[in-house]
C-alpha cells in the first residue's frame, strides 16, 4: 500500500494523508517526519499501514472529543465536523459509532438542551422544529420533548413580549399598518397566526 502525506502550507503543523491515492485524513507532520523521515511517499507493509490506520483513529477520536467537550453537539454536528476535517468516511464511522456507545453523542439530550435554549429566547415552536430538523433530528424522538418543555404560557408570554418592542419599532406608523408589520413579523418567526391575534386581542385595541 501507498502512503502519501503533504501539508497544505508551509508552516503548517499537520499532513494530510493519503493510501493509495484515497484520502484518510490528518496527522502531525512530526510524527509523520518520524516514521517515515526521507521521503513523504513510501510503500507501506501490512504492520505499516496498520500502524497509520491507528494513528489516524487516535487522531480522530481525540478531535472528536475536542469538539464535544466544547458543547453538546448532534450526531450530524460531529459527522460534518469530521467531514471537514477530511477523515475517511470508514474512519468517521467508527469514531461515531464509539462516541454514541460511551453517550458521549445524544441526540435527545441534544434536541432537549437546544429546545429549552431557544424557548427561553423566545423563539416559536415553528422555528425550533425547523433547527432540529436542520440537525437531521427525527420527529419521533423530539415531539414528546417539544410537548414537555414548550409551555403554552410561555409561548404567550414570548409573543407578548415582542410585540410589544414590535409596536415600540413601528410606533409612527398608522394604526393598521402598525398591526400589519407586527403580524407579519411575527408570523414570520414561526407563532401560529391564531396566537398572535390571541395576545393582540389580551393586550387591547392598538
Amino acid at each position: 500500500m501507498k502512503l502519501k502525506y503533504w501539508a497544505k502550507t508551509e508552516k503548517a503543523r499537520t499532513a494530510l494523508v493519503s493510501l493509495n491515492d484515497e484520502l484518510w485524513g490528518v496527522l502531525e507532520l512530526r510524527t509523520l517526519r518520524s516514521l517515515y523521515p526521507l521521503s513523504q511517499e513510501v510503500e507501506l507493509d501490512d504492520a505499516g499501514q496498520r500502524e497509520i490506520v491507528a494513528l489516524l483513529e487516535k487522531r480522530i477520536w481525540w478531535l472528536l472529543c475536542e469538539y464535544l467537550a466544547q458543547a453538546e453537539h448532534s450526531e450530524y454536528q460531529c459527522r460534518e465536523y469530521l467531514k471537514r476535517k477530511e477523515f475517511h468516511p470508514s474512519l468517521i464511522q467508527k469514531a461515531i459509532t464509539l462516541a454514541l456507545e460511551k453517550k458521549l453523542i445524544d441526540d435527545r439530550r441534544f434536541s432537549e438542551i437546544l429546545i429549552q435554549s431557544l424557548i427561553d429566547r423566545g423563539k416559536s415552536k415553528r422555528y425550533i422544529i425547523e433547527k432540529l430538523y436542520a440537525h437531521k433530528i427525527p420527529a419521533n424522538l423530539y415531539e414528546t420533548l417539544l410537548e414537555m418543555i414548550v409551555q403554552p404560557e410561555q409561548v404567550k408570554d414570548n409573543i407578548s413580549a415582542q410585540m410589544q418592542k414590535l409596536l415600540d419599532r413601528y410606533r409612527e406608523l398608522p394604526p393598521a399598518k402598525r398591526k400589519e408589520k407586527v403580524f407579519a413579523s411575527l408570523y414570520r418567526k414561526g407563532f401560529d397566526l391564531e396566537d398572535i391575534i390571541s395576545r393582540w386581542q389580551v393586550a387591547g385595541d392598538r
